[in-house]
């Protein structure tokens, strides 16, 4: 599949054959793209916030975009047959939110039955204990499963048709998805988990392991979009380049996350200060670092999409090693600019209830930011902002 560039196919296989076009020049096209995706993206969540629907938002964002992945690996078949992106558009989103919708029936039934397992007798609290393990799927699915998909290239069944193809790539990524749930995620409910407050909910290795997920994602992300796998491309041929992104892109998830937690209390805490953020002392400062942990990984993979998918990877006149370092500044740059920027902004905007970013969550807007603009990105194929060719 084509990622970037001037001519987008999503998909560019031969049984689907549609292709766009952005309408105007780069940097442009980049810059109306990100400000589109992100108008509907705080649209969609004050519909949620409005209706103190926050934790739904979060549980159907990140089920949407498990639903997302399963479309780029079928390449939005059979919806690709109604040819013009607005259409594929309308209907795609539609079968995403019933993906999503389903999903979360089924996590549902699994934190009951997760709860009563744990010893939890109030059914509420073994809802909200169990939707934060069972949407840990969405984490496991995005990160490890879409790095072994992606980074083969749909190895070894790349040129087989749709729906085989997407079936084989479906079966193979879920298989990844619920072993990594299970290694990281499943064991870390918290049987004393109080209702109110949702830190309480799972245990701390839950929020580590997330973090390496985030992680993870950005590291894949970056290197197979905004990199166009570089390195990996110089390991030769399938599978060992996915088994070279895979392993590195793992390992540098982890270590991001220790690095991150240092950076955290060195670099960002005293920043904070700085700004006039007040510090409300431990616990609060540990559990604000491991958020931001988790955010600041969130807000670079939402750098990375803006570049590699907004604005396709521009600019590329330069050297190879120029515009690899051009986009990767520019990611860096953009996400941590969102970073600080929305503890102050996200108020204003109802997005968070405070301005202190040890007491502020916006995961869940975040988790909404990345599926609007995968669903914008793939599904939409950024129409009306990019045109059928």
């Amino acid at each position: 599949m084509a990622l970037t560039g001037e001519k987008v196919g999503i998909p560019e296989a031969e049984e689907a054959p549609v292709v766009v076009m952005a309408r105007w020049k780069q940097p442009l096209t980049g810059i109306v793209a990100m400000i589109y995706s992100l108008i509907i993206s705080m649209l969609v969540w004050m519909v949620f916030a409005y209706n103190n629907l926050i934790i739904l938002a979060n549980m159907f964002a990140g089920f949407g975009l498990m639903a997302v992945l399963f479309a780029i690996w079928f390449e939005n078949w059979p919806f690709y047959k109604l040819k013009k992106p607005w259409k594929v558009g309308i209907v795609a989103t539609i079968f995403n939110v019933v993906v999503a919708f389903v999903l979360f029936i089924i996590a549902n039934w699994f934190s009951l039955a997760y709860g009563a397992a744990l010893g939890i007798s109030d059914p509420s609290i073994a809802l909200a204990v169990g939707w934060s393990i069972f949407g840990a799927l969405s984490a496991s699915c995005f990160s490890f499963a879409v790095l072994w998909v992606a980074g083969t290239m749909y190895w070894p069944v790349l040129h087989k048709k749709q729906p085989v193809r997407g079936v084989i790539v479906f079966v193979i990524g879920m298989v990844i998805t619920i072993l990594v749930w299970y290694l990281l995620f499943y064991p870390y409910g918290n049987p004393a988990a109080v209702l109110g407050n949702p830190l309480t909910w799972v245990l701390p290795m839950y929020g580590i392991n997330m973090a390496w997920t985030q992680w993870t994602i950005f590291f894949s992300l970056l290197t197979l979009m905004v990199f166009e796998y570089w390195p990996w491309n110089k390991a030769g041929k399938q599978p060992l380049i996915g088994i070279c992104a895979f392993v590195v892109c793992a390992v540098l998830g982890y270590v991001a996350v220790i690095v991150a937690g240092i950076m955290g209390y060195m670099v960002t805490v005293p920043l904070f200060a700085l700004l006039g953020f007040v510090n409300p002392g431990e616990p609060f400062t540990a559990m604000g670092v491991g958020l931001w942990n988790v955010a600041y990984a969130d807000w670079l993979i939402a750098a990375v999409i803006v570049v590699a998918l907004f604005f396709d990877n521009w600019p590329k006149g330069y050297s190879q090693t120029k515009n690899l370092l051009i986009r990767l500044i520019t990611v860096l740059i953009l996400g941590t600019f969102f970073f600080f920027a929305f503890f102050y902004i996200a108020p204003l905007l109802g997005l968070a209830t405070t301005v202190n970013p040890y007491l502020t969550n916006l995961t869940p807007f975040l988790l909404v930011l990345l599926w609007i603009q995968l669903i914008y990105a793939y599904l939409w194929r950024k129409w009306p902002i990019y045109k059928q060719m």
